[in-house]
């Protein structure tokens, strides 16, 4: 069986500039991803959504104040999202479920690391249900600390390797800046082990950007997954539906898109 992770990126499905601002256009569009994806593919879907200017933006407000304010905060805003997007899912007949992230993630202190407690993903999958796992708020030695989605999927990536994973966002992929500002951005069609630390360079302006390190926070995470485990890494525009469902599929869409791969 083919695994694939969907990545539901925060600036494709809110307006990341607003507090708490939902781009229903984009859950339209996601609708019509999956239901063209569950048609055509015989994949196990696992998906994952950003927090966006939801969990960001409750980050940003509460860091400052005491640490159970901040996780209790956090957490209530990466619900919130998520439960949205689940629940626009379930109605729209796709078969869905959401998964919350601080449950099957733990920060071990005797080794050091995050780990993931997989069982239920794969008791979804194995079901045909989608599993939606999204970025949240974790204690860490006592301490909330942000676990981004792109965390999540290379976490269970070691123990339920996917095919291939594609990020959706709001632009065709990674740019050498960015593009809705940047007037001579270039999109970087491939990043490989021989460019990366290139990359990462240019990027490194964006790494502020939000709570999980922004574009640069995304491609410094995917690009060790790819080279890791030889797994590639798509990031396309979720809003070019046909784009976005090629990418899903595996039958690289021959429109714009960054492709992450290890070779």
């Amino acid at each position: 069986m083919k695994y694939v992770f969907v990545k539901i990126g925060g600036s494709f499905i809110t307006y990341k500039s607003k507090p708490v601002s939902l781009n229903y256009s984009a859950l339209v569009a996601l609708k019509e991803i999956f239901r063209k994806v569950l048609d055509q593919g015989d994949l196990k879907i696992v998906a994952g959504n950003g927090g966006g200017s939801f969990a960001h933006y409750a980050v940003m407000k509460y860091n400052a104040t005491s640490s159970n304010l901040l996780l209790v905060k956090c957490q209530e805003a990466t619900r919130l999202l998520n439960r949205i997007v689940v629940d626009y899912l379930v109605e729209s007949g796709i078969p869905a479920t959401s998964v919350q992230t601080s449950v099957i993630v733990q920060y071990d202190e005797n080794r050091g690391e995050f780990e993931v407690f997989y069982k239920p993903i794969e008791t979804l999958l194995e079901a045909g249900i989608v599993p939606v796992v999204y970025g949240e708020c974790v204690l860490k030695a006592g301490k909330p600390v942000v676990v981004s989605t792109e965390k999540v999927f290379e976490l269970l990536a070691k123990r339920i390797k996917p095919s291939r994973v594609v990020l959706l966002t709001d632009v065709d992929g990674i740019y050498t800046c960015d593009p809705k500002t940047c007037p001579h951005a270039v999109l970087i069609e491939k990043i490989t082990p021989h460019n990366i630390s290139e990359v990462l360079k240019m990027l490194m302006q964006y790494r502020n950007a939000d709570a999980t390190g922004g574009v640069f926070g995304k491609v410094q995470s995917m690009s060790k997954l790819a080279m890791e485990l030889g797994v590639e890494v798509l990031i396309t525009s979720g809003f070019d539906v046909d784009s976005a469902v090629s990418a899903i599929l595996g039958r690289y869409p021959d429109r714009r898109y960054t492709l992450i791969t290890s070779l």
